[in-house]
């Protein structure tokens, strides 16, 4: 079958797998894994009808494959259905089994081995695709804090040296000793080996080094970091700041804040300088939005950009399904007879009924769209509704793409109290070094904001709400 614009998520995890994907062990990189199949069970139903009928089938299951079996979780009396991996390693074949409430929705349910699984201190298998290797350490601000309590930059290091595993102990060492070193005001300090690791330091430990480096006075160009201290801050001093991570996984623009005492927060935005824009929900550009709506100055975006903001407006403060939904009938590619007959097709799905859901009862046009669209009918997980939703989604998109998005953007963060840092790296044989911060306020963007309505809506499922990407910031 077609596959058309299909998109690999992490977040999806081994639904979206193919046999032949490799896994490798974060701790020991030689230890690698191949992806079989994924097996779910019972066959013909979402669960086995009790405990006793799941047990005696795990039974016979775990007796019969030749190879070991792993059991990720204990069940309870709720847990009837069985979710099980099926890996290839130098030690032959490997099932990892774990027991859910049903088998109706897998996706996000495993997106890696376990760590500690196989042995104590093993490190697990995590999917070794070129984007995964930057995500296999457990190394983001979001698996380092939990909470999002103001830290000093010397507790920024010290909290990552207490974070037990998911991370090569030499790249631990080497993340708590450059950042112990920015804190004290040495942004030349020399990562020794710290070629092998350089992809995680640009995506990672680039993240942490930025608000340290704002803090200690460590930015390049010092002119524009006074200015927007000056403007952002109500006299308060960049030096006086703490720094808070935010909880919330890509609900922003910012990756991290430096908050004065006063209470102001100036959001920090830090990428690689060879990054290009991330997909990113539309909370930021919101929150600017709801920030500015008052100010004189900002009433002119208001006036000029009304499609946009109404755009920005209906995607955040509604959930993804109702307000992809709004944005369909806004932009006339559904009707209201066909807004509910969706409503209860998706309903549908998510009450385990998803085989009432057919090619019938969909209307001629919402025909024409499946007809339109090439979608994996293959995949054990593909329901029609949600191929009508992965098929609108793009029509949407060209839709929104006649929008002056870009212009729009750009204006509402003129707004924006964000700065922009980007790091750089330099390299001396096997060593590297952080040693360059630029700031940019206000943020500027080159290219074209292109508005994402593929990447959460595929043949298989709502992933999540409509998103955009942001082009590479001037250097």
């Amino acid at each position: 079958m077609l596959l058309h614009e299909f998109f690999i998520k992490e977040s999806v995890g081994f639904p979206n797998r193919k046999a032949g994907d490799g896994f490798i062990n974060p701790k020991d990189p030689n230890d690698k894994a191949e992806f079989v199949e994924l097996l779910l069970y019972p066959d013909g139903a979402l669960a086995f009808e009790d405990p006793a009928q799941r047990d005696e089938f795990m039974s016979n299951f775990d007796s019969q494959v030749t190879g070991k079996v792993y059991y990720i979780n204990k069940p309870n009396s709720s847990m009837l259905g069985l979710y099980i991996v099926h890996m290839l390693t130098d030690a032959g074949d490997e099932y990892y089994v774990r027991y859910v409430k049903n088998i109706a929705n897998p996706a996000g349910v495993l997106t890696a081995i376990p760590a500690n699984l196989k042995s104590a201190g093993h490190g697990g298998y995590s999917y070794g695709s070129a984007t995964a290797q930057k995500e296999r350490y457990s190394i983001k601000p979001s698996n380092v804090f939990k909470t999002d309590a103001p830290l000093s930059p010397e507790q920024i290091p010290a909290a990552i040296a207490k974070v037990p595993d998911g991370i090569p102990q030499d790249l631990q060492k080497q993340m708590v000793d450059y950042l112990t070193a920015l804190a004290a005001g040495n942004k030349e300090f020399v990562i020794e080996g710290g070629e092998k690791y350089r992809g995680a330091h640009e995506n990672y430990t680039g993240e942490f080094a930025a608000p340290i480096a704002i803090i200690r006075g460590q930015v390049d160009n010092m002119d524009v970091q006074n200015r927007a201290e000056e403007t952002l801050l109500g006299g308060q001093k960049f030096a006086d700041c703490k720094i808070v991570f935010p909880m919330g996984v890509s609900t922003l623009l910012v990756d991290s804040f430096v908050e004065a005492p006063n209470g102001r927060r100036v959001g920090v935005s830090s990428k690689a300088k060879t990054g290009s824009g991330a997909a990113a929900s539309l909370e930021g550009l919101y929150k600017t939005i709801q920030d500015q709506k008052d100010n004189p100055a900002f009433q002119d975006t208001l006036k000029k950009y009304p499609q946009v903001i109404d755009f920005i407006n209906t995607v955040v403060e509604n959930s993804a399904i109702d307000g992809y939904l709004m944005m369909l009938r806004q932009q006339e590619l559904i009707n209201q007879q066909e807004d509910q007959l969706l409503r209860d097709m998706i309903g549908n799905t998510k009450q385990g009924r998803g085989l009432a859901n057919t090619f019938e009862m969909l209307t001629p046009k919402l025909q024409k769209v499946v007809a339109s669209y090439g979608a994996d009918t293959d995949n054990p997980r593909y329901n029609i509704v949600y191929h009508v939703t992965a098929g609108l989604a793009r029509q949407l998109g060209e839709k929104l793409g006649e929008m002056p998005i870009t212009e729009a953007v750009k204006d509402i963060l003129n707004y924006s109290t964000m700065v922009q840092i980007y790091a750089g790296t330099s390299k001396a044989g096997d060593d590297i070094k952080i040693n360059s911060f630029k700031m940019v306020w206000p943020p500027e963007y080159d290219g074209v904001v292109k508005v994402d309505t593929a990447k959460n809506f595929t043949g298989t499922e709502i992933r999540g709400k409509i998103s955009f990407k942001m082009p590479a910031a001037k250097k």
